[in-house]
């Protein structure tokens, strides 16, 4: 999950020569050389949880997450991870790592895996570690995609440098990229390819299906203390932050597909948010990447590992890794969102069920997903698409991923359930948090999603 995209030899190789001196299929190795046989394929998971003091009911301050980072690091052996002024902003060791987001979220992203069992287990066990290490803080975490009462404005900001630059940055780009920064958690689950053909064509379907586990996984339906009006307004955030960056983009579903060669060539066009220079973030001008290349920048050579670090600041909805990461649903419960992982492993990893996929969503271009993306972020599973009702549409596909893993992959499978009956439901997290809230009380809702 959270492994450099250099995991691989040729990486090490290429990290610091000068970008304008390495060829472009070298640095289309840099994705391709993680290809895996299928035997090989592993899977992942991270999980952004919200953070809140129990007394206030605003997001914990540095103060209470250094502390709670602290108790982490006594219980699990985890080595801690501090910026340069000493503030501890994570954990990292062989497996898990967890790290600090900008508005006091913590996120956990498992070691990638083959089983699903244990990646689940391995979320469950973090969580009640997480909930022993905050209590003596009088601090709480909820799986939910929006921060319930505060806005940006009023939410801490984490003291990591890398977080003010991109506040900087996306301050000037859309209108709700520090929205999402300081009030949003998400699921985002990774899976392996074969070769760049496979990596196209799951970024493909991924691009098509995404909407609609997005509708099934809302999970954000306040703000500022009331109803916010949508069953996901982390979703509709992120249709603002930043369209270079973010987001479904044509290429994601167009007749050539998005490979690394035209993710490059996006990176190169799009301006840069920083530099790191011997540990400094430095802001850049409003110039593309390849300006940078040719140019240099502040007198220093611009490297393949600056190339890299600049790749660390795209948030597209499906994101071009060593892996492929979904990176559409709301934050959930441990189990659901263990869950999504297994949904993505069905639809995605077995070929037959991916190609039975594409045909049933063959009409949903990049117009038709632009079109859907903002009404499921109001309505959920109440919107309409080209190729059904969104909740008859998701119910199918979650239905054909628990199928296909139930035949070979029974472990994966009885981790699917939680999402297979919230899609036969028919209703999303959103719903029930919104019921709850309308007979008693947000503050009674939010007792769903507490860790």
């Amino acid at each position: 999950m959270s492994k450099p995209i250099t995991s691989g030899p040729a990486g090490q190789d290429l990290l610091s020569r000068p970008v304008k001196e390495v060829e472009k299929d070298e640095l289309v190795q840099l994705f391709l050389s993680a290809s895996k046989p299928k035997t090989q394929w592993f899977l992942g998971v991270e999980i952004e949880l919200l953070s809140f003091d129990r007394t206030t009911r605003r997001p914990a301050e540095h103060a209470s997450i250094s502390k709670i980072l602290e108790n982490l690091q006594a219980a699990t052996g985890m080595e801690p991870e501090r910026e340069l002024n000493g503030a501890l902003v994570g954990l990292k060791g062989k497996g898990p790592i967890i790290s600090l987001e900008p508005g006091g979220q913590l996120e956990y992203a498992s070691a990638p895996d083959p089983s699903l069992r244990r990646v689940r287990d391995g979320i469950i066990e973090y969580c009640a570690q997480l909930k022993a290490a905050s209590e003596p803080e009088n601090v709480g975490f909820w799986a939910l995609g929006h921060q319930p009462f505060v806005d940006r404005d009023s939410s801490p900001k984490m003291p990591k440098p890398r977080y003010e630059r991109m506040r900087d940055y996306l301050g000037q780009s859309g209108t709700r990229g520090l929205d999402m920064m300081h009030l949003t958690g998400s699921v985002q689950c990774a899976v392996d390819f074969t070769g760049e053909q496979n990596l196209i064509d799951k970024v493909r379907t991924a691009s098509r299906v995404s909407p609609f586990l997005s509708a099934l996984a809302a999970a954000s339906p306040f703000s500022n203390g009331k109803a916010n009006g949508f069953r996901s307004m982390r979703y509709q955030i992120w249709l603002d932050t930043d369209e270079q960056r973010a987001g479904i983009w044509p290429e994601m579903v167009d007749a050539e597909g998005l490979s690394p060669s035209r993710y490059l060539d996006r990176a190169f066009r799009t301006r840069p948010m920083f530099f790191i220079r011997e540990g400094h973030y430095l802001a850049a001008e409003n110039k593309p990447f390849a300006h940078y290349a040719a140019e240099g920048f502040q007198g220093t050579t611009v490297t393949v590992a600056d190339l890299l670090d600049h790749l660390t600041t795209f948030f597209p909805e499906i994101r071009v890794k060593s892996y492929v990461e979904l990176r559409g649903a709301d934050c959930l419960t441990p189990e659901k969102s263990a869950a999504i992982a297994g949904f993505w492993r069905g639809i995605l990893d077995h070929e037959p069920t991916r190609q039975e996929v594409e045909t049933r969503l063959a009409k949903m271009g990049w117009a038709e997903l632009r079109a859907l993306q903002p009404a499921v972020a109001k309505i959920g599973l109440d919107a309409d698409s080209p190729v059904g009702k969104v909740r008859d549409v998701i119910r199918w596909l979650v239905e054909l991923s628990y199928r296909r893993l139930a035949d070979d992959m029974p472990d994966c499978s009885n981790c699917v359930i939680p999402l297979l009956e919230q899609a036969q439901s028919g209703r999303s997290p959103a719903d029930e948090l919104l019921e709850v809230a309308e007979k008693s009380s947000i503050e009674k809702a939010l007792e769903l999603v507490e860790i």
